[in-house]
């Protein structure tokens, strides 16, 4: 019995390929994304910790300081916002990538399902035809 063979199993496994290095880079960016989230979170969070502290006797010029820090904080922050609105771009085209990339590799495994229902039918058909040539051979036989 002969053996099935996809002739299109090598495209398709770089179909598969590409797929999954897509799925890396959607999940690198979205880590990405998740850091610079959390490097926020912890900025505010030194920010109030800062205004929290102005607020017993301190001196002016620590006042002043701590007012400085708070900018730059904040424009680290805005950075960072600025980074994650362009990641999740990047986020929204890798997704219409990946979708692209796992159709493809849908079409070539169903392609691969009809070849295989193909080859199987095919096996069927001579396997059948050998059986009928089996069964008048024996027939012509027990006729002698």
């Amino acid at each position: 019995m002969a053996t099935f063979n996809f002739k299109f199993k090598t495209v398709q496994n770089v179909k598969k390929n590409f797929e999954k290095k897509v799925q890396k880079e959607l999940a690198l960016i979205d880590s990405k994304i998740k850091g610079l989230e959390n490097i926020n979170k912890e900025l505010q969070q030194e920010i109030k910790n800062h205004k929290l502290s102005t607020e017993n006797n301190t001196k002016v010029a620590d006042v002043q300081f701590i007012k400085g820090y708070a900018i730059y904080l904040d424009a680290i922050i805005n950075s960072n916002n600025k980074l994650i609105d362009e990641l999740i771009i990047e986020r929204n085209k890798k997704i219409d990538e990946l979708v692209q990339k796992s159709k493809e590799h849908k079409m070539f495994n169903k392609l691969e399902e009809h070849h295989l229902e193909r080859f199987n039918k095919a096996q069927n058909k001579t396997e059948l035809k050998n059986m009928d040539e089996i069964a008048i051979q024996k027939f012509a036989r027990i006729k002698k």
